[in-house]
């Protein structure tokens, strides 16, 4: 009796401990899965997609690619998460080298350990939005290299595929067309407007944008184009009511900024520092996030600083970080010629939330204008492999955007430690596809149920052909014992009395 209630004590604890765990089946498997934890701090959200209901608006969306799966046999974890401005759902255009996949507190990375991952974007959409180009202007602009720098930029914005990407069909989509150089920031053909129309940008690109000489203000031009553009001009302002997604900046430079012939590297430390006050400002909490302009830098030559990487803090600038061991390089006439100042375009793009290029012919420059112009997706399908040992037990797995904003979330995904659910199938993709565990169980039950009938059928059927045969004859009785005095014993009736047939 003590060892029987012992037992039943025991399953009581594990059912409580069963029933206290956060963790909740995900459909159609046998893992268990947390409410995911959402970093705070931003007012974009990276959301994780738990429950099949997340998964019901998604044009693309399909279990297998909804809902979590981990597979022990390759060592892979899938998972789908999108990213939302407060309740709204809010379309991303982000590459694999903007996201980090943590494991267990470790970064997966490709090529290390059997570590690699991708990032699989679903349900494209180009949102009504607001393109403004600014080009350099500057006299270097017209210097030949096989063809003048500008007439490569002038090929890559005439290109059609930049041209779709800036005016999508069916789409209210708008783009402003400035140049910059020593002087203020100013339109192409001279009247600031909104062109709508992709004749007016093709005839303004062909016969206005020109390189009229003097030294590069870049910075400011960027301050402009994210401040007083957006908030004083009333063409730009208008347009921007009808938009659903945020402003695009693109800036397009062949070297630094530089106002003065004796400016050197180190002198713009400053002046960027204030150019990324005044980003994170317009980018900051108190706007709404789908005001926030959103920054590409695109650069035209070679970069000056081949292995220039960003510090951790981008809010502080110093002359060492921006420029290495050329602080001191004039920049007219000596750090021009070494390249571009790919240093500040990282810098830019990195705290104006989009991405920067380094481009050196019209191929180049025409694909990195469409990437800052490509269509954004709903949700992603991040799916990441590693040494099937660690997949043994539950684990913790972490989403960090590192770029355009700041968005983290986590979850605690565990495997059934009784059961292994049925492996992947490999795709053509190179990533196993999950075999759904209700068709598992739809073909073994009907299997196990011929086997259990033929449990009982065999031997029905032996001891058929034994009966036909003449092999199985009902048991003989027993003979009765004698009665006392010799005498057989009386024959009995129907009753099984003594006595034969009852009298009439």
């Amino acid at each position: 009796m003590r060892s029987r209630a012992a037992l039943a004590s025991l399953l009581a604890l594990l059912l409580l401990a069963a029933c206290a765990s956060d963790l909740r089946p995900v459909r159609r498997s046998a893992l268990r899965i947390s409410r995911p934890e959402v970093a705070k701090g931003t007012n974009l959200t990276l959301q994780i997609l738990t429950e099949p209901s997340q998964c019901g608006n998604l044009a693309e969306a399909e279990p297998e690619d909804c809902l979590p799966w981990v597979d022990r046999a390759s060592g892979e974890v899938h998972l789908a998460f999108q990213f939302k401005a407060g309740t709204d759902v809010w379309p991303m255009a982000i590459e694999k080298d903007h996201l980090q996949v943590i494991h267990q507190g470790s970064l997966i990375q490709e090529g290390q350990n059997q570590q690699r991952y991708t990032l699989i974007p679903h349900d494209p959409i180009k949102p009504d939005q607001l393109f403004v180009l600014l080009i350099d202007g500057s006299g270097s602009m017209n210097e030949p290299e096989g063809a003048p720098r500008i007439q490569r930029v002038l090929d890559a914005l005439q290109q059609e595929a930049v041209v779709d990407a800036f005016f999508p069909k069916d789409k209210n989509a708008g783009l402003v067309l400035l140049q910059f150089s020593d002087k203020d920031v100013r339109p192409v053909g001279g009247v600031m407007k909104v062109i709508k129309k992709r004749g007016e940008y093709k005839r303004l690109v062909r016969q206005e944008l020109r390189a009229d000489g003097g030294y590069t203000n870049l910075y400011q031009a960027v301050e402009y184009a994210t401040g007083d553009l957006l908030q004083d001009v009333p063409a730009v302002g208008e347009f921007l009511k009808s938009t659903s997604g945020p402003p695009t900046v693109i800036v397009l430079t062949d070297g630094f900024n530089n106002q003065d012939r004796r400016d050197t590297c180190a002198t713009n430390a400053g002046k960027l520092e204030g150019l990324v006050a005044h980003l994170e400002r317009v980018r900051g909490d108190d706007a709404p996030f789908t005001e926030h302009p959103r920054v590409f830098t695109v650069g035209l030559g070679r970069p000056f600083r081949l292995k220039f990487e960003l510090p951790e803090r981008l809010s502080s600038v110093s002359p060492e970080a921006l420029c290495g061991r050329y602080g001191e390089d004039v920049i007219d006439g000596s750090l021009e010629t070494r390249g571009i100042d790919n240093a500040s375009l990282e810098w830019i793009a990195a705290v104006g939330g989009g991405d920067s290029f380094v481009q050196t012919k019209a191929e180049g420059l025409g694909e990195a204008f469409r990437t800052a112009a490509a269509a954004q997706y709903q949700w992603f399908e991040v799916r990441y492999a590693l040494d099937p040992f660690y997949l043994r037990r539950s684990f913790k797995t972490t989403l960090r955007l590192t770029a355009f904003a700041e968005a983290e979330a986590s979850v605690t995904l565990a495997p059934s430690a009784w059961f292994d659910p049925p492996p992947g199938v490999a795709a053509q993709d190179g990533w196993a596809r999950p075999v759904s565990l209700v068709r598992t169980v739809t073909l073994v039950l009907p299997l196990l149920g011929l086997l259990v009938a033929a449990s009982f059928v065999s031997p029905a059927w032996f001891n058929t052909r034994r009966i036909l045969s003449g092999r199985l004859r009902p048991p003989r009785r027993p003979a009765a014992a004698p009665t006392p005095g010799g005498q057989p014993p009386a024959p009995s009736g129907p009753s099984g009395l003594p006595g034969g047939p009852p009298s009439l």
